[in-house]
């Protein structure tokens, strides 16, 4: 294990600033900050993105939470005390922000902030789940392509391409579906020196390849779930080949978090069993 690497999720909580997003919530606060949206938000970070860092196998990581300043004190409370209790005080860094590009203003955060390390992983995380090994396996594989920088090319990115798509529907049920797509927010992390001017959100996805060194991991298994859901803030593409019941089993040795899920192919084979 290199101890001058640091692993970073980076995650943005209804912030109301520039980020890629394109629903109409993402650019009124009224809308935003909904009540009702937020307990839907809240709900969905505390079953998947919470779950999965909690169960990690290396729990060597951080989370940096972007939250707009406006956040009501009672909604920024409980997700701090979630936060929290599920994965430590001491491996959470929450910001309140006013509008801005939060590309930037993470970016300068962990320049600023969390320069105690020569170099670091920055994973992006919103809504979603990593697999329970995938610190462990980011951290390997950033190690590696340490090694191979050079004053000419001084990071890289990593393109965790195999995952899962989480349909989550207006009952409560939940439907798995493959997904396979590099140099998406799902699976990626920017690896290099703590101090680069560089963030996984300062990123034009369909042009990675072209203007970035990369390395992307395509296998037989997933390493994510992406949310798609009624409160999405970006375009949720998928496919429509549902998993089937025995790939939903298999899926949990990947996400336990699943266990607490309605997933509809297991719900469904149960009620035909009865």
């Amino acid at each position: 294990m290199n101890p001058g690497l640091q692993m970073i999720f980076q995650t943005r909580y209804s912030y109301l600033g520039a980020s890629g997003w394109q629903s109409e919530p993402s650019k009124q606060k009224e809308l935003l900050l909904d009540p009702a949206r937020l307990a839907k938000r809240f709900a969905l970070f505390e079953k998947m993105n919470l779950a999965s860092l909690r169960d990690q196998t290396d729990r060597d990581f951080k989370l940096l939470l972007l939250t707009s300043a406006e956040l009501p004190e009672d909604h920024l409370r409980l997700v701090t005390e979630a936060c929290h209790d599920m994965i430590g005080a001491d491996r959470t860094i929450i910001l309140q922000r006013g509008p801005a590009a939060a590309g930037r203003m993470l970016m300068k955060y962990v320049r600023n902030n969390m320069n105690t390390s020569e170099h670091a992983a920055q994973i992006v995380l919103d809504d979603d789940a990593v697999s329970v090994d995938f610190v462990a396996r980011c951290r390997a594989e950033a190690e590696f392509a340490i090694t191979q920088f050079t004053p000419e090319q001084p990071c890289c990115y990593l393109s965790f391409a195999t995952g899962l798509t989480g349909l989550f529907h207006q009952d409560g049920g939940v439907d798995l579906i493959p997904r396979e797509m590099p140099f998406t927010n799902l699976g990626l992390a920017l690896v290099g020196p703590t101090s680069i001017r560089k963030n996984p959100f300062m990123l034009a996805h369909k042009k990675v390849a072209r203007r970035h060194a990369v390395r992307v991991f395509h296998e037989q298994r997933p390493f994510f779930i992406r949310a798609i859901h009624d409160t999405n803030d970006s375009r949720g593409h998928r496919g429509d080949i549902l998993l089937e019941a025995e790939g939903v089993q298999n899926a949990m040795a990947w996400f336990p978090l699943l266990k607490d899920l309605d997933l509809v192919k297991l719900r469904d084979g149960a009620q035909a069993a009865e």
